[in-house]
């Protein structure tokens, strides 16, 4: 177990293309995504696709911003702020899906923002513990299978965030498999 997201699971990097379940108890969630953010904004130069079910957009950036992350390279799937609060689907750096519970749309956002950006990516998922609050667990366990392989085909480090105290060990053992590397932190 580590205490700190630090990039590497044994010593060994995070690969270009690895799918990562990343297991934080909630205490944590904050500063590991920070963490993440961090090494592969700030120290790696990586183009980021956040998408979050837990905090909207400004909120975000806002945030990022006081910790002194580059927002110009992050892009953010907001499946949060309601659409009728923003002036249509897309505005700058952020697409907005309007609710956790639109899947289909927060996978075909994903995937086309991915594609659009070009050099060094990763996608980050916070979380997959909110979206079951919001979906039966087959359908997160089928989009997590989808999202996987097309993150693997595309060559995209994928990295899904996983409250450990608010989800069940059968359903994060379930969503492990899909995963190369799992990183638990303490």
């Amino acid at each position: 177990m580590q205490k700190i997201f630090t990039g590497k699971i044994d010593g060994e990097e995070i690969g270009e293309g690895d799918i990562v379940l990343i297991k934080v108890p909630s205490k944590k969630i904050v500063e590991t995504n920070t963490n993440i953010l961090k090494h592969y904004v700030s120290v790696k130069g990586y183009n980021i696709v956040y998408v979050t079910v837990n905090k909207p957009f400004s909120e975000l950036i806002e945030g990022f911003k006081k910790i002194g992350i580059d927002t110009g390279k992050i892009f953010i799937i907001d499946a949060v702020t309601p659409r009728r609060m923003t002036n249509g689907n897309r505005s700058g750096n952020a697409v907005f899906i309007g609710s956790p519970k639109e899947l289909t749309n927060i996978s075909i956002s994903t995937t086309s923002t991915v594609k659009e950006l070009t050099g060094a990516k990763i996608l980050i998922f916070d979380s997959v513990s909110t979206l079951l609050f919001h979906n039966d667990f087959g359908t997160v366990k089928d989009f997590i299978r989808f999202i996987s392989n097309k993150m693997k085909e595309l060559k995209v480090t994928f990295a899904m965030i996983c409250i450990k105290d608010m989800t069940d060990e059968k359903m994060i053992s379930q969503l492990s498999s899909f995963a190369d590397k799992i990183i638990e932190i303490e």
